[in-house]
Order: C-alpha cells, then sequence, then structure tokens
C-alpha cells in the first residue's frame, strides 16, 4: 500500500469520518484529544495490519495539527 498518495489520504479521511461518527452525540463538539484517542483504541482492538497502520497515520496527521 502507497503510504502518501492519494488513496492513502482518502483512506485515512474515511477512517477518521467512521470513528468521529461513532463517538459524536447531536448537538456535541468533539475536542481532537478525543478523535485522537478514539483512533488510538481503534488501532489497538483491530486485528488488521492495514487499519493499525491507517490509524497510526490518522494520529499523526491530527497530532500535527495540535502543533
Amino acid at each position: 500500500m502507497q503510504h502518501n498518495g492519494p488513496a492513502d489520504n482518502d483512506e485515512i479521511y474515511a477512517l477518521l469520518g467512521r470513528v468521529v461518527t461513532q463517538i459524536l452525540q447531536p448537538g456535541e463538539s468533539l475536542p481532537l484529544q478525543e478523535i485522537i484517542g478514539a483512533l488510538y483504541r481503534t488501532g489497538r482492538r483491530s486485528g488488521d495490519p492495514e487499519i493499525q497502520a491507517a490509524c497510526e497515520r490518522a494520529i499523526r496527521l491530527l497530532m500535527d495539527k495540535l502543533h
């Protein structure tokens, strides 16, 4: 799998969307730290190395936004 191409970015954004959708409640704001935590837990629970790698990349992407 390519790790910096457009398809990879699409995979990361899709993963982010799924994770945020699972933890977001109507009318509630969601701190970036909570999203990062959810991605971390998703990666840890997954037995799929591709999902684990996508979670790690998404976490790095979001951590960069914090700085």
